[in-house]
């Protein structure tokens, strides 16, 4: 009896560091707002960067916890990702068949929104005070939803030959001309701030860089253009 009553005892003491354990690692949800600086950087010869955007993030946030420590995180979420960038292009031309090759650098502003899906591994030190600090890698995977583009294009004579001027479109969809599916590497870190219960604040930074072709089958020159969108974002959010 005596025994069984100080396994009793033992368990009841024990009970409430479970569940401390329990409250103190769950599953989170937040949401974040972030202004970003955005730009391309192209792989294509003749072809240059030429410009950055400033745009914004926003959406819910997702932390499911691995393991019992509470210090590393599977991180996920659901965002509405606004880049862009100017990038230009020199293309060669002739106006007459006995003319001489010119060439011009045609301008590209382009101004991109995705629907971003990353998951990321989350690391956390212990608390310091009400403090804790993160670094994350992981996968960004995004889809395009809207494509809008301030650009240059040839005019070119009724024989498809020879170019006769340039024009310039304002505000063009080229939702054609981008890729739907857009992948990179996220790497970042910052900080946590626990002021109330499981209330967290956060602010950090995080850099996005592709690795998928940002075109879709563009091509001048004769050449297929390879374009990557990068971005550097300040991230501000707060866990509920």
């Amino acid at each position: 009896m005596k025994k069984h009553l100080a396994t009793l005892a033992i368990l009841t003491a024990f009970i409430p560091q479970l569940h401390a354990q329990d409250d103190d690692f769950i599953t989170r949800f937040g949401v974040k707002l972030a202004p970003n600086l955005s730009w391309t950087r192209a792989d294509t010869r003749g072809t240059e960067s030429d410009g950055n955007k400033i745009g914004f993030t926003f959406g819910l946030m997702m932390d499911f916890p691995i393991g019992p420590t509470g210090r590393y995180m599977l991180g996920s979420g659901i965002f509405m990702n606004n880049i862009g960038g100017s990038f230009t292009v020199n293309y060669s031309y002739k106006e007459t068949p006995t003319g001489p090759t010119l060439t011009r650098p045609l301008s590209h502003d382009l101004n991109l929104r995705f629907i971003e899906v990353p998951l990321t591994i989350k690391m956390l030190t212990n608390e310091i005070g009400y403090m804790r600090y993160y670094a994350q890698m992981g996968i960004g995977t995004a889809f395009n939803v809207r494509a809008r583009a301030d650009k240059e294009i040839p005019v070119l004579d009724a024989s498809g030959l020879y170019t006769t001027g340039f024009q310039v479109l304002d505000n063009e969809d080229v939702m054609d001309d981008v890729n739907l599916l857009k992948v990179g590497v996220v790497i970042g870190g910052g900080l946590e701030y626990t002021f109330s219960g499981h209330t967290t604040l956060i602010a950090g930074v995080t850099y996005n860089s592709a690795f998928t072709n940002l075109l879709d089958n563009v091509s001048y020159n004769d050449q297929t253009q390879r374009l990557f969108a990068e971005y550097l974002e300040l991230t501000l959010g707060i866990f509920f």
